[in-house]
């Protein structure tokens, strides 16, 4: 019997029915590669149920206790069927990108059955006018509650979940299963009574060894006013700040290969992925904004979730924060890396990481009645959201998949994209997800607060044509020797839809 832990709770006690907190990945395969070019429904179940096996959470629940008075725990579905869990559906025709966004977009805004396991999965056929898709597509799109699984295990998952040839893997069969009883109420009691002592003493530790840190945040913030009060950080507010969020999702995204992105990197010396990628996003949101007469005069901000070490090992529950400016004022796109890159490899970003470390740690080891309730005040107050709201304007996370090509019953894995819950005062989540030499961006929004997600699309590839022109030009010299400053011509204002580039995959295997 396995409990959830404070850290993943907070996912669990913050839903709401128009904030649903769980978590999408979306596949898209080749079905040239597969035996007689053919992939049935009846195979595809058959490959899950093969592999259910491997991780928990397909056929555990969640048992919520009574008043929260202890966090849940994951116990055997008795009445587990994979065929609610898994469903098939098709695209009406013609079947184009647009028609799947929305599609996808949909199942998204839904959630998820709190009293089954948490997670489903669709077979989406009718992808038939795609024309950067291989001819007889197929896309699988699957959900899973954020407090059953992370972006990155969800990745790690996913490659578990499928072959590493076109040659399914024959040594796999269904394993039988037999779920175990309910735990005696008795256990429970016991358990809670424990927990809660346990987790004050806990919760006081972590909020003593916090002090520290905050302090010295609290005290460089106040010099750095003493001797620069003119520049006081601001986060200005925009349109992904909203109020509230309404039930209504849309869905976009573009691709690249990923030695274009590595190519760009390495005409600023020091420069990461994850900066290009906060770069590029930048200029996606200058262009969006300025096309909406919205765009502040200082810059956005992007919320960047960060993996911590803890004694040379890195743990999936430890995550931090960090707020870099995106430089949405800066007009020149290789100046804006420049500036990025100046700003994430600074150690007062880390250390700001570090601090927001410190308050997660406070979370795992909250009691969940005080979890609960503080969270549930919290939301229904809108203070999450003006907490929220008053550190970022999206979110930014990325997240590497393998590099290797996957399979699924033979048919190739060409196209991965993923997809994260909303929250109130942020309205705009961004996803990178790099896979067999591809990196793929996609992006979630409230449809009332966007709702022209196809502009957005052109907005990214507009800025990466612009960041990527500007990189090939002054990389002339040595990797990573800056030789001179190019400006780039301005384009219109928006790029026609017929140049619009579109996610690339490889060709037929």
């Amino acid at each position: 019997m396995k409990q959830l832990n404070g850290h993943d709770a907070v996912y669990l006690y913050a839903e709401t029915p128009s904030t649903p907190g769980h978590l999408g990945l979306l596949y898209v395969y080749d079905q040239s590669t597969a035996p007689q070019s053919r992939v049935r429904f009846k195979s595809i179940l058959d490959h899950i149920r093969e592999r259910l096996h491997i991780s928990h959470v397909f056929r555990s629940k969640l048992m919520r206790m009574p008043f929260d008075v202890d966090h849940p725990y994951w116990i055997d579905d008795e009445n587990f069927d994979l065929e609610y869990h898994v469903r098939h559906l098709a695209l009406p025709k013609p079947g184009d990108w647009r028609q799947f966004s929305i599609l996808v977009s949909r199942l998204h805004s839904r959630p998820l059955d709190m009293s089954k396991p948490l997670w489903e999965m669709y077979v989406i056929e009718g992808l038939d006018n795609i024309p950067w898709l291989p001819k007889g597509s197929f896309a699988i799109y699957t959900k899973v509650h954020h407090c059953a699984i992370d972006g990155a295990a969800a990745i790690d998952l996913a490659s578990l979940f499928h072959d590493k040839s076109a040659e399914p893997d024959a040594a796999l069969q269904e394993q039988s299963w037999i779920p175990n009883p309910k735990p005696p109420v008795k256990n429970l009691v016991v358990n809670t009574l424990l927990n809660n002592v346990k987790h004050s003493f806990e919760t006081g530790f972590d909020i003593i060894n916090a002090v520290p840190t905050v302090g010295k945040m609290l005290l460089k913030k106040a010099r750095k006013r003493d001797m620069q009060s003119e520049e006081t950080v601001v986060r200005p507010e925009t349109r992904f700040n909203h109020d509230h969020v309404s039930p209504h999702r849309v869905f976009g995204g573009v691709e690249w290969s990923l030695d274009e992105i590595k190519a760009i990197k390495n005409a600023v010396r020091g420069a990461t992925i994850n900066d290009v990628l906060l770069a590029l996003c930048g200029g996606a949101l200058r262009y969006y904004l300025q096309d909406k007469e919205e765009l502040p005069y200082h810059s956005l901000r992007a919320i960047v979730p960060v993996r911590q070490n803890t004694n040379g090992k890195t743990q999936a529950e430890t995550l931090a924060l960090m707020t870099p400016p995106l430089h949405t004022q800066v007009a020149d796109p290789l100046e804006r890396l420049e500036a990025i890159q100046w700003d994430t490899s600074t150690s007062a970003a880390l250390e700001n990481a570090h601090g927001a470390k410190d308050m997660t740690d406070i979370t795992k080891h909250m009691p969940s009645f005080t979890m609960a309730l503080g969270i549930g005040m919290a939301t229904h107050s809108h203070l999450s959201r003006k907490t929220l709201a008053a550190i970022g304007n999206c979110v930014l996370t990325n997240v590497p998949g393998p590099q290797i090509p996957l399979y699924m019953r033979g048919a190739k894995l060409v196209y991965v994209s993923a997809l994260a819950p909303l929250v109130e005062g942020l309205t705009l989540m961004f996803n990178s997800v790099s896979y067999n030499g591809r990196i793929s961006i996609s992006f979630q929004s409230d449809r009332d607060v966007l709702p022209d997600p196809e502009f957005m699309e052109e907005c990214w590839e507009r800025s990466f044509s612009e960041l990527k022109c500007a990189a090939s030009n002054q990389c002339e010299g040595e990797e990573g020797e800056v030789i001179h400053k190019v400006r780039i011509p301005r384009t219109a204002k928006r790029t026609p839809s017929a140049s619009r580039g579109r996610p690339q995959t490889a060709g037929k295997a």
